[in-house]
């Protein structure tokens, strides 16, 4: 028996060194940086999840929540049954819980793929370590719902790649009730099936069992929101869709901010792997399921809000797992040169800093995607110049014997 438990260590030791690094770097990030001081600004969704939650614990008898915060109970709902009178504590531990998991089922996804063990370790290190990431923005921002995204996105590609689609129905209900974009998830997969359907190759029931967890999401949403009304009755996803589509036709730079927002969130191994991809002529070759997965959250980074760079960053399940899949069979040494150019995207020396503390200039200036003009073409000159090395380097490379 100790040797069966011994064994099973062994196999999978990177795994309990991650969850190690991870709970040090969580501690590490509590002490090092300083929390969004969200009571400065009505604009800041913490504000409204407090809302939430103070309904839960039953110091508020009115729920009164804006479109679309309300029907995002789940996480609130959890935290608020901790016994502690700090909001903030009860959320912080909601959700190390959800980085935990998370980082367990990311793994789990990532070696049933057959992904190397460099190419984890070095996909951790983006997750655990950029500003953007799992910890460092949700240890800034920590009274938010967006850290269990990881965990049940990445639930949604281990369901639809071992063909496991009868846990969608518990799934899918779950995951609506934590951010209602999983309903957008189900639609696209549930297309997909179809697609694959008419290919031969998915049977009849799992696409009967995708089509039934699409509706439970759907319905699930509807509950949430006859039970937990919002304060506006008009509002709606698609008209926050048609929205930022308006406001990126009438001001086409916000074309440019969204892309080095996405540049921010995956640096220059998303260019490497499209850039691969795209010469191969590949780009949707492997799993349809994580391809279009990561197609549509680029999407909802666009048209889903303003901060893209951290909307972009929550396909991290979906996207990073395309770029290890995508850049398997690719020399090491590219890779390596993606990831050691991607470090400045990471800030690792500096803290995300306070609006209320350090004005609203250095705040939107810290993001790329709302900084000054100039310094979004300064990242994009970055980019640029990390296409220009990997095609030099993929040159010499192919010169030798």
């Amino acid at each position: 028996m100790l040797r069966q438990m011994f064994d099973k260590i062994k196999t999978h030791y990177l795994l309990l060194l991650l969850i190690i690094i991870a709970v040090a770097l969580f501690l590490f990030y509590l002490k090092l940086q300083p929390q969004l001081s969200h009571t400065y600004s009505s604009l800041f969704d913490a504000n409204k999840y407090l809302k939430v939650y103070n309904f839960f614990k039953g110091e508020k008898i009115l729920y009164e929540v804006p479109f679309p915060v309300n029907s995002r109970i789940l996480v609130p709902w959890l935290a608020s049954w901790l016994p502690f009178e700090d909001p903030t504590k009860c959320f912080l531990i909601i959700n190390f819980i959800g980085i935990i998991l998370s980082i367990i089922t990311i793994y789990l996804l990532w070696t049933s793929l057959g992904v190397s063990q460099e190419f984890i370790f070095t996909g951790f290190f983006w997750l655990l370590v950029h500003w953007v990431g799992i910890i460092r923005l949700n240890i800034f921002d920590p009274i938010t719902v967006d850290v269990y995204l990881y965990l049940f996105q990445t639930l949604l590609l281990l369901v639809l790649i071992k063909k496991q689609f009868f846990w969608l129905l518990l799934l899918a209900p779950v995951a609506t009730l934590q951010k209602e974009s999983f309903i957008g998830l189900m639609i696209v997969s549930t297309l997909a099936g179809i697609y694959l359907f008419r290919k031969s190759q998915l049977n009849a029931r799992d696409l009967i069992i995708l089509t039934l967890a699409l509706i439970l999401s759907i319905v699930t949403k509807e509950l949430a929101n006859y039970f937990f009304p919002p304060l506006e009755d008009r509002k709606n996803s698609l008209i926050i869709i048609l929205f930022h589509t308006r406001e990126t036709i009438m001001n086409p730079f916000r074309l440019v901010r969204w892309l080095i927002g996405v540049f921010t969130a995956f640096g220059p191994m998303l260019i490497l792997a499209v850039w691969y991809k795209t010469s191969k002529k590949d780009i949707l070759k492997g799993n349809l399921f994580i391809a279009i997965l990561s197609l549509t959250y680029l999407g909802l980074s666009l048209l889903g809000g303003g901060d893209f760079a951290r909307l972009a960053f929550l396909g991290f399940p979906f996207i990073m797992t395309w770029i290890m899949t995508s850049l398997g069979n690719i020399r090491v040494f590219l890779f390596r040169i993606a990831f050691i150019m991607g470090l400045p995207l990471m800030k690792l020396f500096r803290n995300i800093p306070d609006p209320a503390l350090a004005g609203w200039d250095r705040f939107y200036n810290f993001y790329p995607e709302f900084a000054n003009p100039i310094i979004v073409l300064l990242w994009l000159g970055y980019g640029f110049l990390c296409v220009l090395v990997f095609k030099t380097i993929h040159k010499k490379l192919s010169m030798l014997p």
